[in-house]
């Protein structure tokens, strides 16, 4: 890892904090899909904050980065609702 990589290493934690939050209260609370639900949203609506905060940190904030924080937080929330509604 260069200093490059390093530099941004203060700014995945929150987002690895994130993604484990939403991992761990996903699987503690498998019995409510409710619960689920908004965990997902929520973990969703967070990847998409901290992209567009991570990038006006750095001042390379376009509208191209925000549309694919959107992107990729809609697709992968849409997957996880898949799985939570189909079983």
């Amino acid at each position: 890892m260069n200093k490059k990589h390093l530099k941004h290493l203060p700014h995945f934690v929150p987002l690895l904090g994130i993604f484990g939050a939403g991992i761990l209260a996903f699987l503690l609370f498998s019995y409510d899909k409710q619960f689920q639900i908004g965990v997902a949203v929520s973990v969703a609506a967070a990847h998409l904050t901290w992209g567009i905060v991570h990038h006006m940190v750095h001042g390379d904030v376009t509208p191209e980065i925000i549309l694919e924080y959107l992107a990729v937080s809609v697709l992968g929330l849409a997957a996880i609702l898949s799985v939570i509604l189909h079983t």
